[in-house]
């Protein structure tokens, strides 16, 4: 069986099984504890969580080109647990011989506060920080491994995707690694969080569409009115875009993104972020925000996302230094794997 062919199985078992978790939970992002653990253990007893991890531990092996889709269809299920993130973390603590912990694991690479005097880390928004197992949390050039246990959580908010969360630094396990492995952390978190917010994306466009054909006013599809039909098109055109920036961030055949790859991909997933949230909800009217409909849980996912693990000023000034620095280098060149002599 060819590579496509196994990447095919793997990408319809995942999404059986996440739109199957996706039901149950009633596609909310605010779950109990218990509902919680109820999910993330189906998602474990799957097997799934060891894809990229060596064949020779058990896992399959898969690179993050062939891993890409799986991480879309968190945001595409609407999922309510760090699927991707704790992929991406457990293939990293792997790959620099540290022990790979039980349980979801989110990382956090900014907005990461220590507080000397008090002795403790602070972090004001922390993807399912009141919720998550364990967190590998990157500040002043360490890297920290913190359990869910030892955590002090002061506020959940934005749905229950994020919490504002504490720990003493004395119970913070400082993990031994090179820069280099800083850095592909970095990277890692923040495609932890552009990719599934481009497949809520792909899920809102879906919900546009069909709403607009199925919507009646004046006797008459909304989907036959010239207006809606412009902003159909331009929610098609930035959703696409987005999923094509997707797709370049894991073009790697092995576990880590080229680093102006991933900035050309964080930008402009942020870039059309609000766009494609206002849009659909502008086409939705005033039903999009109700509680039985589940359009609002899809645009505030991608909306609270757009600026984690930097924004997209943050990811435009590391773009834009690097071709500065680099001669012959452009934005284009680097997507088309060439230099450009005459630039």
């Amino acid at each position: 069986m060819d590579n496509s062919s196994m990447n095919n199985l793997f990408d319809e078992a995942v999404g059986r099984l996440f739109a199957d978790v996706s039901e149950k939970s009633g596609n909310r992002l605010n779950l109990s504890c218990t509902d919680y653990e109820t999910i993330w253990s189906e998602i474990a007893g799957s097997g799934f969580l060891d894809v990229m991890l060596p064949e020779e531990q058990g896992g399959a092996g898969l690179s993050l080109k062939e891993a890409g889709n799986l991480f879309r269809q968190e945001g595409y299920f609407n999922l309510s647990v760090p699927f991707s993130s704790t992929l991406l973390a457990r293939s990293w603590l792997d790959s620099n011989g540290l022990a790979v912990p039980d349980g979801s694991i989110v990382i956090a690479t900014m907005g990461v506060q220590v507080s000397e005097g008090q002795g403790r880390i602070v972090i004001n928004k922390l993807p399912f920080g009141h919720q998550a197992a364990r967190f590998l949390v990157l500040v002043n050039q360490s890297c920290y491994l913190l359990a869910q246990e030892k955590a002090v959580v002061h506020e959940v908010y934005h749905a229950g995707l994020f919490a504002s969360v504490s720990w003493h630094l004395e119970e913070a396990i400082e993990l031994e690694v090179s820069a280099q492995a800083l850095e592909d952390l970095r990277n890692l978190a923040a495609l932890a969080a552009l990719v599934p917010s481009v497949g809520a994306m792909e899920r809102i466009f879906e919900m546009t569409l069909e709403y607009a054909n199925q919507r009646q006013q004046f006797g008459r599809p909304l989907s036959k009115f010239q207006a809606i039909q412009h902003q159909i098109s331009v929610l098609a055109e930035q959703v696409w875009a987005a999923r094509m920036a997707a797709q370049i961030a894991c073009n790697s055949n092995n576990h880590h993104p080229d680093p102006n790859l991933l900035a050309i991909a964080k930008y402009q997933v942020s870039f059309v972020s609000d766009q494609v949230a206002d849009i659909s909800h502008a086409i939705h009217g005033a039903i999009g925000i109700t509680e039985e409909y589940v359009l609002h849980f899809y645009t505030r996912r991608v909306r609270e996302f757009k600026s984690e693990a930097g924004t997209q000023s943050y990811w435009a000034g590391k773009l834009g230094r690097y071709v500065l620095e680099t001669e012959g280098e452009t934005v284009l060149s680097m997507l088309t794997g060439e230099l450009c002599p005459d630039a």
